[in-house]
């Protein structure tokens, strides 16, 4: 009995060890759910795959899957932006994960040329968008997204009109002037930003070096952005809605002087331009006429409230708003005005934005789609501006066989672009915005109460916004379709054929009409001469593309090698007409005109490149890494050399898997470690016309009844391709247990054989020749960093930062007569070498000179006539020849550099730059449980801005501006300690600048304390949000997430004016509104 017993236990032991060994090889279905550590919320699309195989599956939008493995196989749940997870399978049938957020910028998948990447692997420069940004703020233009969120991006804004894209320019640039645009690529196809809705993205990724860029060859020199759109995932489907408003208000830092300042000033600037000029008659007309200081209005219409109070016109002074003041210059006699405290708030008008979206996605293993569609109404804060825009986005796969997948995707916008009617922006901000605070805006009863009738103002172009308002008809519309379709063949395991055709098409079209209008006052003359004007664009784009893709693994050695070839051809096509003398306002179009206006024009033009490429990516054991990249392009823009090579090779080295690292005490701090070199060659065709090389003939006007023609360009047919080479160190590392990431490269770009005009001699007939001008050469360094400060369960503080710098210089130039082979430039003192020398231009050697700042300097004031006499024996060639040896108390005291006795050009000194030394940008991000914090500043620091909507009223050079309040610390007689000069009527005595009022002129010619430090740190985004938990809504909602969003909401900036982004000369800037919006996005 004992042994039969001892039998049966020794039985069930063999059974016990055994059961568990027969049970590996038999597949059973594993269940579960994967959520977030943090939160517990569900992640839909999260992968799960058995490591090792292609055997894999995505959980549902209820963070729900199911997959078939074996008991010992390893299950790998990962998803974007969180630590992956590995759990060994046993004898469960549920395997729940919770996976940990990860803030390190080393594990993420990043969108490259013709595939993705983990940037483990990657041995590239690439940067990729936190696309948080685009969830919670109203953007009419998504490139505003990037400002300060890319390392070695620089994003200026240039406007605040809704819509407008901003100027992007991507480690310099690689024009003489520090510009160019990178190539722009949305789902593969070259586009732009403009009227795409940011809720159709995805990703953005930024390819910067050139072994990243090279293998898109001919457009890739200045960079390219890959911008992916969204679609369908397997094993979910939802119903998404989201709405933002949003109210715009406006910034105005510039002020004013007010009324009573405004006339004692400006009359007082007359009688020192006559002394300074020696002409004692001199703009008698804005003492005595109908202006701004004037006393020649009348007390109804006319377009300034200024008169000579008199006994009929008295009763005035019994209405608010009316005063009187003596006169500075004779103070006998009094002036009657009325302080229009509201002058500079007519060009506005209210302003918010509303902006929905709706989208619908899902799918299973056959395919998926994703269905989103977008309306948004963006008012813009000047009169007459705005932006609307209808937007549709479908994309869809399906699986119609084991190995073949067909795929398509289509984007649609149907916007409008409503600029104001008024004129460009430095019209509405220095002329319209800009006028003096005696201006009328409605025109007044007998009894001295204002009417309602608007006053018309001096003009058009300098009057009542409120009056021209509705007196210029524009109107815009723009219609842009991208559609692609492909086909997918997996034609054996791991070889696939990709083959996609695109389409692109752009259809702008204008209509512009002028009503007719008064000048001057009510009853003035009125123009009628009602000219109509339409245009349209259209541009049609068609690419074809086929790439053959292959990957293998064979040990520890990983292949991926790509081919590919390209055909893609551009159309542009454009026409305009215009009448005019039509009989009534009530009909805009053409027809209605009596005669042409001007002769109507088409034109037509286009360009084929065609390509082949390929990409080879090694890597062993994930440590040592490889890649190379080509590109053979040839373009119809070249003629005798229309083909180009464009190779690009790179390595990597992840330090922290050699096993002596993981060994090594500095693993504890050092998370990863991996070095990246690259060098790579791009072209750049951007600056050829399509037809230019073959030489062209242009209209030279009508003669006889026929137009004639001359040639207008010379032929270069063998003009060869720009390439830009550039090598690139970078480091990718994270420390502390991948707490704190760090991206950093160090790079030289050299633009050689730069297609750039070269000048030639007047007698040719021609003003230059287009040649391969030339090399510049780009320096730069980047730096992002990404750190998690605070990382629990509840509670999470993560901190972000890019820096870039970059500097510009010229390495060879053609030869010429000049020192280094010296193109433009401008002559001054070197106070140093105490010799004359060439500044700005183009150098060989020397920095680009197109950004360079020349100007005299202020050593201080004349505070009295006895200290300006003494220095009457200089000699100032810029002033009055009434003045050229006669000083004046309260003009400035120049410095005489090359101490000779005479103030010219020479006399200038170089005080910086209009371009930053440093651009770059802080976020950070804290959330506790369901709340939410995010905060996104941008900043440049070291360039200079010259304001001329303050400078041109100090300046008083129209006549009827307003001044800007600086003035009131202008030197007077009453105040001599000043460090201001005298405010002088139309800069007569040259105090502001010395030239003209070109760009040119003021960035050479200008006085150096007129120009100011653009330093500045936007507060550009602020979001409170709060997610609402699911269990409240009993599984019929899935999320709400509310929100409240400040954008562009402070600069901390020392300069005057609005807009301390734009380096250099601003004429009048729109800037951007500060915006406050409320948002919700809901999930069904």
């Amino acid at each position: 009995m004992k042994k039969k017993d001892s039998n049966i236990i020794y039985l069930i032991f063999i059974l016990l060890f055994t059961l568990p060994t027969l049970s590996y090889g038999q597949e059973k279905t594993i269940t579960g759910t994967v959520v977030s550590l943090r939160d517990n919320i569900p992640f839909p699309s999260a992968t799960v795959f058995v490591k090792g195989t292609k055997n894999g599956t995505a959980t549902d939008f209820d963070g729900k899957y199911s997959i078939k493995a074996k008991v010992g196989d390893v299950l790998l749940f990962s998803y974007v932006g969180y630590k992956s997870n590995e759990v060994i399978i046993a004898n469960q049938a549920v395997i729940n994960v919770a996976l940990e957020e990860s803030s390190s910028m080393l594990d993420e998948i990043v969108i490259t040329g013709y595939g993705k990447q983990s940037r483990s692997k990657l041995t590239t420069s690439v940067s990729k968008l936190d696309t948080k940004i685009l969830e919670t703020s109203t953007r009419s233009n998504a490139a505003t997204a990037l400002q300060g969120t890319i390392a070695g991006l620089r994003v200026t804004n240039t406007t605040g009109q809704p819509g407008a894209t901003p100027q992007i320019v991507l480690r310099g640039g690689t024009n003489f002037n520090g510009t160019g645009s990178p190539l722009i690529l949305i789902d593969g196809i070259p586009g732009s930003f403009y009227a795409l809705n940011s809720d159709d993205i995805e990703s953005i990724e930024v390819l910067k070096d050139a072994a990243a860029t090279a293998i898109y060859g001919a457009r890739s020199a200045n960079g390219v952005i890959l911008v992916t759109t969204k679609t369908g995932k397997v094993g979910r489907s939802s119903i998404n809605y989201k709405y933002k408003y949003s109210m715009n208000n406006e910034r105005d830092d510039q002020k004013y002087i007010g009324a009573a300042d405004h006339i004692n000033y400006n009359r007082q600037s007359i009688a020192w331009f006559r002394e300074v000029a020696g002409n004692s008659g001199a703009f008698g007309a804005f003492l005595n006429g109908n202006n701004s200081a004037g006393l020649g209005n009348n007390a109804t219409t006319d377009p300034f409230t200024t008169q000579l109070l008199t006994p009929s016109n008295q009763y005035l002074l019994n209405q608010p708003g009316w005063a009187s003041i003596p006169d500075v210059l004779d103070p006998s006699q009094q002036i009657l005005f009325f302080n229009n405290q509201e002058v500079g708030d007519r060009i506005y008008q209210t302003s918010e934005s509303k902006d929905h979206y709706l989208s619908f996605d899902g799918g299973n293993e056959k395919g998926t789609y994703y269905l989103g569609l977008g309306v948004l109404d963006n008012d813009g804060l000047v009169l007459g501006s705005g932006f609307e825009r209808y937007s549709g986005k479908f994309s869809g796969s399906y699986e119609v066989a084991n190995n073949i997948k067909v795929n398509s995707n289509i984007l649609y916008s149907h916007s409008s672009l409503n600029r104001s009617p008024l004129g460009g922006d430095d019209t509405v901000f220095r002329r319209f915005q800009g006028q003096a605070s005696t201006s009328r805006t409605f025109n007044s009863n007998a009894d001295g109460t204002f009417s309602n009738d608007y006053a018309p103002g001096q003009n058009q172009g300098f009057g009542n916004p409120l009056y021209y308002q509705d007196k210029f008809v524009r109107k815009n519309l723009e219609q842009r379709l991208s559609a692609s379709v492909g086909v997918n063949w997996e034609i054996i395991d791991n070889l696939e054929l990709s083959v996609t055709g695109s389409h692109f098409t752009i259809n702008n079209h204008n209509e512009s009409f002028n009503r007719a209008y008064r000048v001057g006052r009510t009853d003035g003359p009125l123009r009628t001469g009602r000219e109509a004007a339409v245009s349209l664009q259209r541009t049609l784009r068609n690419q074809l593309t086929t790439t053959l893709n292959y990957t293998k693994r064979v040990g520890k050695h990983n292949f991926n090698a790509l081919i590919g070839a390209e055909y893609y051809k551009d159309n542009y096509f454009s026409t305009s007409a215009g009448t005019r003398n039509s009989p009534t306002d009530l009909i805009e179009t053409l027809n209605a005109g009596a005669e042409a206006d001007g002769i109507p024009t088409s034109f037509e033009s286009e360009y084929v490149i065609v390509s082949n490429f390929g990409r080879l990516l090694y890597d062993f054991d994930d440590r040592y890494l490889f890649g190379f990249t080509y590109r053979n392009d040839g373009s119809s823009r070249l003629g005798n050399n229309k083909f180009g090579f464009f190779p690009g090779v790179s390595f990597g080295w992840n330090v922290h898997n050699e096993a002596f690292f993981e060994e090594a005490a500095i693993s504890n701090v050092v998370s990863k470690l991996k070095p990246r070199l690259s060098y790579g060659v791009n072209g750049n065709l951007e600056v050829l016309s399509n037809y230019g090389v073959y030489g062209s003939y242009g209209s030279q006007g009508v003669y006889n009844g026929q137009t004639g023609y001359a040639n207008s360009s010379l032929p270069t047919l063998d003009l060869f391709w720009e390439k830009s080479t550039t090598l690139n160190v970078g480091l990718d590392a994270s420390f502390l247990d991948n707490r704190i990431s760090i991206i950093t490269d160090i790079y030289s770009r050299d633009i050689n054989d730069k297609l750039a005009n070269l000048t030639l001699p007047y007698y040719t007939g021609f003003s230059g020749i287009l040649t391969n001008n030339g090399t510049i050469r780009n320096r730069g360094f980047e730096l992002q960093i990404n750190g998690d400060i605070i990382r629990n369960n509840d509670l999470t503080w993560n901190v972000g930062a890019t820096f870039t710098t970059n500097k510009n210089y010229v390495v060879k130039l053609p030869e010429n007569d000049n020192d280094l082979n010296r193109q433009g430039g401008t002559l001054i003192w070197n106070a140093d070498t105490q010799s004359e020398e060439w500044v700005g231009g183009f150098q060989e050697g020397q920095r680009s000179g197109g950004d360079l700042i020349v100007a005299f300097e202020q050593a201080g004031i004349y505070a009295t006539q006895a200290e300006a006499d003494a220095d009457n024996a200089i000699t100032d060639e810029y002033m009055p020849g009434a003045s050229r040896n006669k000083r004046w108390a309260g003009d400035v005291k120049w410095v005489d550099q090359n101490k000779d006795g005479v103030i010219n050009g020479l006399d200038r000194k170089v005080i910086g730059r209009t371009t930053p030394d440093f651009v770059g940008g802080i976020t950070t991000n804290l959330n506790y449980k369901n709340f939410s914090l995010f905060i996104k500043t941008d900043f440049a620091t070291g360039h200079l801005v010259w304001n001329h909507v303050k400078n041109k009223g100090y300046g008083q050079t129209q006549g009827n501006l307003a001044q800007p309040i600086e003035v009131l610390d202008s030197w007077s007689p009453t105040n001599t300690d000043a460090d201001l000069p005298r405010f002088v009527f139309v800069n007569g005595a040259k105090n502001i600048w010395r030239g003209s009022e070109g760009s040119g002129s003021l960035q050479n010619y200008a006085n150096n304390k007129f120009w100011e430090k653009g330093n500045y740190l936007a507060l550009r985004e602020i979001t409170f949000s709060y997610s609402v938990p699911a269990k409240y809504f009993k599984d019929g909602i899935k999320r709400l997430n509310l929100y409240a969003t400040g954008s562009n909401l402070h600069y901390f900036k020392s300069m005057s004016g609005d807009t301390p982004e734009i380096g250099g000369v601003q004429y009048g800037a729109f800037p951007v509104p500060r915006t406050i919006t409320l948002g919700l996005n809901l999930t069904f």
